[in-house]
């Protein structure tokens, strides 16, 4: 046994069996086994040629974050105003993601409940959730699902040539 942090013995780590996720080919990885392979082939794919898929995840290994040492960060802020409508307190959203019931038996309301939970139950502090025109879940009960209706919203929408078709999406 090692020392913990005030000098006391603790008990021995707990080492997890399967270790956790840690960057996106973990995630995928960790998927692949535990979804049915429908599912898993769905959510790992992309339309047509997959060029959206690829510039995704291209454009994501160009970003570093850069970090800047010895900075007081004692009174940071992070929070802005999205399109005028949403105040987050921070700029970062759960985009607008179709089927989740393929992936669990909860599916939007349970990212309902985690957007509602990054803020620690605060509305005001949660993470903004736009809904996918394909959901499985309706609008209202994933507003339901969590307190306080579980902070800011967003909607997809496609619209289509067809009026009735986008209205029945609003529906």
């Amino acid at each position: 046994h090692k020392p913990n942090l005030k000098g006391k013995m603790g008990p021995p780590p707990v080492i997890p069996s399967v270790p956790r996720p840690v960057n996106l080919d973990d995630y995928k990885s960790h998927a692949s086994r535990i979804l049915p392979k429908n599912a898993y082939d769905y959510y790992a794919s992309g339309a047509n040629d997959q060029i959206t898929l690829s510039e995704n995840r291209a454009a994501f290994e160009r970003l570093r974050i850069v970090p800047r040492v010895l900075r007081d960060v004692s009174s940071v802020d992070c929070s802005t105003t999205l399109l005028g409508t949403a105040r987050v307190k921070y700029p970062i959203c759960v985009a607008p993601t179709a089927m989740q019931r393929m992936a669990h038996d909860d599916g939007e309301k349970a990212t309902a409940r985690a957007c509602a939970g990054s803020g620690g139950g605060n509305g005001e502090d949660a993470t903004l959730m736009c809904l996918s025109s394909w959901s499985t879940t309706s609008l209202e009960d994933v507003m339901n699902a969590a307190p306080s209706g579980g902070g800011p919203k967003w909607f997809q929408l496609y619209v289509y040539k067809s009026r009735d078709v986008t209205l029945d999406l609003v529906r």
